[in-house]
């Protein structure tokens, strides 16, 4: 089969890349093979399960915004809207820009010429502020969220954004976010070791992060959950990056959102020309990749689907360094995608990239 030589590929390479750059542990789904590699923490020789928990940094956008469009299809929030029309316990500061051209769409895209790139987060143990106090700025030094380019005119990325549909969806459905993503997406999805909250299950799970020295680090917490604060497993995210893949949708499985939903997500979302509502798009010979990479301290991830074809690639890793691994790996696979589809316009997908009929992950 045509995936086993890129299987074979990526999994020779990745002690070599692991142990350069100080990589205890990673996760890895390929199409929709999937294994892990090393430990989940050092000190204690704890070996990776399927269940062991990552964050994963801003791939929490992507599934956010699923939780968006969830309120979109029930009619309580619309993209065009402007988010002003939603909130009522903060408001963007005043600025000579129109804040009528804000909407939820522009968040979402990164479009709507906020401030704040990311978010540092917080140590364990200490309180964190909440919604509206991160909105003003006590971000830890990431700084407030305002306005500071006219909306719709560039692609800025802006994780206040985000920040700012956190709020206007908690608004709109009377639930903490948390609460509301995990009732609408993730159990729905069945991913049953997947939350925004730092909670008891997911200490109890949680690989330990290391810096890009090797050394093991506290993992940041965050109030800006949308932008930065999901935690998940391998095999949990596997169920969300086939939930991405409607073409490939089987009778059985979940239906969170309409095939139309996500096809519009994934579409560049002008001014922006590689950037959807919570996904980054990007093109490799006849295909268009589609995902989302994610960074905090101590955690690399990316999350990569090709949705005419069905293939993906999810790396997960604990390390401030796991990004050297992530992007090598990732680089490999674009080639065989290119190589693999170069002389089919469209990537239509063959029988090999379909499901097997019993919903097996390939």
């Amino acid at each position: 089969m045509a995936r086993e030589s890129i299987r074979r590929e990526i999994e020779s390479s990745l002690k070599e890349l692991m142990d350069r750059h100080h990589v205890p542990m990673l996760r890895d789904g390929c199409g929709w093979w999937s294994k892990g590699f090393g430990l989940a923490d050092v000190e204690s020789q704890r070996p990776v399960t399927s269940e062991t928990v990552f964050n994963v940094g801003s791939i929490s956008k992507t599934v956010a915004a699923w939780g968006v469009m969830v309120l979109v299809e029930q009619d309580s929030v619309h993209l065009d809207d402007r988010v002003e029309d939603y909130l009522t316990r903060w408001h963007l500061p005043p600025t000579h820009f129109d804040l009528e051209l804000v909407t939820i769409r522009r968040c979402l895209s990164h479009t709507a010429g906020l401030s704040l790139h990311g978010y540092p987060g917080f140590p364990p143990g200490v309180e964190l502020p909440t919604l509206e106090e991160s909105l003003s700025g006590n971000t830890n030094g990431a700084g407030e969220v305002s306005v500071t380019l006219r909306p719709g005119t560039q692609w800025r990325y802006s994780g206040g954004g985000y920040t700012l549909v956190q709020l206007a969806m908690e608004e709109v459905s009377g639930m903490k976010f948390a609460e509301l993503i995990r009732k609408e997406v993730l159990e729905p999805l069945k991913m049953k070791n997947s939350d925004y909250l730092w909670s008891e299950l997911v200490d109890e799970l949680a690989a330990t992060p290391y810096d890009e020295n090797g050394k093991p680090i506290p993992g940041p917490r965050f109030t800006e959950a949308a932008a930065a604060g999901l935690q998940t497993s391998l095999d949990d995210f596997v169920r969300f990056a086939e939930a991405s893949l409607p073409r490939y949708r089987k009778s059985e499985d979940p239906k969170i959102l309409a095939v139309e939903s996500i096809e519009e997500m994934q579409r560049p979302c002008s001014p922006a020309r590689s950037y959807g509502l919570g996904y980054s798009i990007e093109r490799h010979g006849s295909v268009a990749v589609v995902g989302h990479g994610g960074t905090n301290f101590g955690w690399q991830a990316r999350l990569e689907v090709v949705p005419a074809t069905g293939d993906g690639l999810i790396v997960l890793t604990n390390a401030s360094g796991g990004g050297s691994v992530i992007d090598a790996l990732s680089g490999r696979w674009k080639a065989w995608l290119r190589r693999t589809y170069a002389q089919q316009p469209g990537a239509a997908p063959s029988e090999e990239n379909s499901k097997d009929s019993d919903g097996a992950r390939r």
